[in-house]
């Protein structure tokens, strides 16, 4: 009869403890800076990288499960992030390597997670690539060397190194 007890005890006591164990995550609020950005010409060789930082706003927890950039130029550099804590954000930092484009490349990079709506945050740039030339400088050779002297940047545009469209945040809310 003890061992009856004891037995039934125990069995009870292993439902709750992995009954507690169970949590359920829900979808969260995204936010990222500058989504959508245009970058400055670059000559094709050269490297472009690029930082978007991830907000999560939302009440729960951000679980990232996947990054996917659009072709295999860009690729990411820093640690992926796969959990981002409410209230917190996350930093990506990618390259993209401009050996196998020319003219204007558009790419977009998608995050998956337990995101509200779709599952899916979305970051795009563009960049137009140009053939280095030994002879004569091009028009994006040319705005090359004028876009790095400094009287031509006013404000964070040095910093940044690209233009955006008037919406600074994506919001990708519940």
């Amino acid at each position: 009869m003890n061992k009856g007890r004891i037995n039934i005890i125990g069995i009870l006591l292993l439902a709750v403890l992995l009954a507690g164990c169970r949590k359920e995550i829900g979808p969260t609020n995204v936010r990222v800076k500058d989504p959508v950005r245009h970058y400055i010409p670059i000559l094709q060789g050269d490297e472009l990288q690029m930082m978007w930082r991830l907000y999560n706003d939302g009440p729960n927890p951000l679980i990232i499960s996947d990054i996917q950039p659009a072709c295999s130029s860009i690729s990411l550099i820093s640690e992926q992030p796969s959990l981002v804590p409410v209230g917190d954000s996350a930093l990506m930092v990618f390259v993209f390597r401009s050996d196998e484009n020319i003219n204007l490349a558009k790419h977009t990079i998608r995050v998956f997670g337990n995101i509200v709506p779709d599952g899916v945050a979305e970051m795009q740039f563009d960049v137009s690539v140009v053939r280095p030339t030994p002879n004569h400088t091009d028009f994006e050779e040319r705005l090359l060397k004028k876009l790095n002297e400094p009287a031509m940047f006013q404000g964070n545009t040095r910093r940044n190194n690209y233009t955006t469209d008037t919406i600074t945040h994506r919001y990708f809310e519940y």
